[in-house]
């Protein structure tokens, strides 16, 4: 079968499709990763064929700095404003791509051009999500709310998925419509009825309802651990193996219109919490600066290399890096800028295993120290992290996909 993954994201949210590319493509199936073109080595690397987007998510994500900052349906606008003009371009890329495929599938992202693009081959679209999309409950809110006021209770939570709802697709609609139009399609989609959602996440971590047909289903997280031949950096194990505790620190692809203040305050709360800490310098959240004697500086380490051997990590939230945080049975310290990223802080929270998240904008050095000495020092949170980090590790989400995709 030959099977088409759009992926039109920042690095964190591409690397859980390449994961699951990489099991469809070891399960015989022919796999066309559509994505845009700044991930063309990774891309390379999982062995995969890839049919590039125009233009460079990298330099939106960089023109944008310190937007992202704002609330989740703020950022979800800001988005869908930036890529308005180049949706139509990308659905007849995704088109060209999709020739001769058996079938489409994605997030969010994906969806955006995927969708027309199935509905244009009259090929089925398989939603595959990394957030709570199309799940409505009462038993934790939508994926665009870190919180729903209390005096709501069930009732507001429910209501909060159909906002998300709303949140995820009303900024998109006159794009897509844009796009369908480009491609020759007009109306309702109708490429994804009838067919199963997958939720690329684990279930102890957002337990999502069944629902009447049978078509959710909640694999546990899209893991890749790095290759073999991958080397740490000169004196990154020298670093670790020090006596005393060693934080993570980095916030993947978001930025910051001040990096070097956000730098200096990260700086300022590990040397107040008295920890060593590995900064990952990303796509620019954290300036580069100089590594010292309790500091080493990277641009970017394998999670799965990194988290298991530090004490916490503090990372912004995005729904990949918090799989492979929970998944490393280390604590999290949760700094969520935008989007979806509040939600994945409050589950983080509400499982205890971490502290109380700090939104970006409320961020300084003398609330970060605080949290990092506590996810570090509190034993029943540390306890509820090794142990959900034993869950999620029993758990084999590519290959639980792969199943549900054999059976489509």
């Amino acid at each position: 079968m030959r099977i088409v993954i759009v992926a039109n994201d920042t690095r964190g949210g591409i690397q859980p499709y390449l994961a699951l590319g990489m099991g469809l493509r070891e399960a015989g199936h022919d796999v066309v990763f559509v994505a845009p073109a700044d991930f063309a080595p990774s891309i390379d690397e999982a062995g995969l064929i890839h049919a590039p987007l125009s233009g460079s998510v990298e330099e939106l994500v960089r023109a944008r700095a310190g937007a992202a900052e704002g609330g989740a349906f703020s950022g979800m606008r800001l988005a869908a404003r930036e890529m308005k003009s180049r949706i139509s371009d990308w659905t007849r890329e995704t088109l060209d791509a999709s020739a001769g495929a058996d079938m489409v599938t994605g997030g969010i992202g994906g969806m955006v051009t995927g969708l027309a693009a199935a509905d244009r081959l009259g090929i089925p679209f398989v939603e595959a999500h990394l957030q709570p999309l199309r799940a409505p409950t009462s038993a934790y809110q939508g994926a665009l709310f870190g919180a729903t006021p209390r005096w709501l209770g069930p009732v507001g939570r429910r209501v909060s998925h159909t906002l998300t709802e709303l949140g995820t697709s009303m900024p998109f609609a006159a794009g897509m419509k844009a796009g369908r139009s480009a491609i020759g399609v007009e109306g309702r989609s109708s490429a994804r009825d009838g067919q199963p959602v997958l939720y690329g996440f684990s279930r102890h971590v957002v337990p999502v309802p069944s629902d009447r047909e049978g078509r959710r289903h909640v694999t546990g997280w899209w893991f890749h651990d790095s290759s073999l031949g991958w080397m740490p950096p000169p004196g990154l194990d020298e670093f670790l193996a020090r006596p005393g505790p060693v934080v993570s620190i980095g916030f993947g692809s978001m930025t910051s219109d001040n990096p070097s203040a956000l730098a200096q305050l990260v700086l300022e709360a590990i040397r107040r919490a008295g920890v060593d800490a590995v900064l990952l310098s990303g796509w620019g959240g954290l300036a580069s600066v100089a590594s010292a004697d309790d500091v080493f500086v990277a641009a970017a380490i394998p999670h799965d290399r990194l988290f298991p051997r530090v004490a916490a990590i503090v990372h912004h939230g995005g729904a990949g890096t918090t799989g492979a945080a929970l998944r490393a049975g280390v604590p999290s310290v949760v700094i969520p800028f935008s989007v979806d990223q509040p939600f994945w802080a409050s589950r983080v929270f509400a499982l205890g295993v971490g502290p109380l998240p700090i939104p970006r904008a409320r961020l300084n050095a003398d609330s970060l120290a605080p949290a990092i000495s506590l996810a570090i020092a509190d034993q029943q949170i540390r306890s509820r992290a090794a142990r959900l980090g034993e869950l999620i590790r029993a758990e084999d989400g590519v290959a639980a996909a792969v199943r549900i995709f054999g059976e489509i």
